[in-house]
Order: structure tokens, then sequence, then C-alpha cells
């Protein structure tokens, strides 16, 4: 730098680069408050985009609460129609071929083999077209 007044040139040599702690403290005083309303804007913005998608969240569990309560009604009253005594013996009859017992053809078991405890043992039983009333019925 050149002192044009008086010709001397003047050197800046002995400045020296520091911090001024009163500077520091002044702008620490000014940032302090402005950075802590920018946190509380931030919390305050994350706070309701947590309540906003809690809604969306809360929305959509009711409607899939619906439509899971619909498919519940849907399941019972099939259930139901399934279950139905008269189809059940319709496809017995139709599809498997199947026909009522009748009354003579049924077999009493006697007490004395109930109480053996044995192994159960299930066979098909055809009846005789006219059964004797004092003849067993025979097994295969």
């Amino acid at each position: 730098m050149k002192d044009w007044a008086g010709r001397i040139e003047s050197r800046n040599y002995g400045i020296k680069r520091r911090t001024d702690r009163r500077h520091m403290k002044d702008m620490l005083a000014c940032t302090a408050p402005a950075l802590l309303l920018a946190c509380s804007f931030g919390f305050y913005a994350w706070v309701r985009c947590s309540i906003v998608d809690l809604g969306y969240q809360e929305q959509y569990l009711s409607s899939r609460e619906k439509l899971l309560l619909r498919d519940q009604t849907h399941l019972i009253l099939e259930e139901q129609t399934l279950k139905r005594p008269e189809r059940i013996e319709t496809i017995a009859q139709k599809d498997l071929g199947m026909v009522r017992m009748r009354t003579r053809q049924l077999m009493p078991v006697s007490l004395h083999e109930a109480d053996l405890g044995g192994p159960a043992t299930y066979a098909l039983v055809t009846a005789p077209s006219t059964p004797d009333p004092g003849k067993p019925l025979a097994t295969n």
C-alpha cells in the first residue's frame, strides 16, 4: 500500500489476524436465537409429518379392517352353505353313489365285544335281501 500524499510506502507486516472475543459473543447472541427458532420449526415439521403419516396409516388399516370383516362374513356364509345337510346328502348320493341305510342294515354291537377294547375294524356290510330275524348278519 502506498501513501500517495507523502509518497511513503507503508506495509502492514505488523498486523496479525486474531478473533475478538467481544465480536464472537455478539455473533453468538445473534445466531443462537435464530438457530433455536430453526430447530423448533424443524421439530414442529417432524411432529406434524408424523401425525399426518399416522393418520394415513389409520385410514389404511380401518379400510383393511372393513375389507377383512366383509370377507369374514362372506366366508361364514359360504361355510354355512357348504355345511347344509341337504347339499351333503345330494353330493353323497350323486357323486359318491351312497344310499341311505335301511333299518335292517344296522349291525348291533354286543356289550361283550365293546368291552374287550380290541382294535376297531370297519367293513362294508351287504345286507341280504330278506334277512332272517333270528340269524345274525354275516360279515366279510
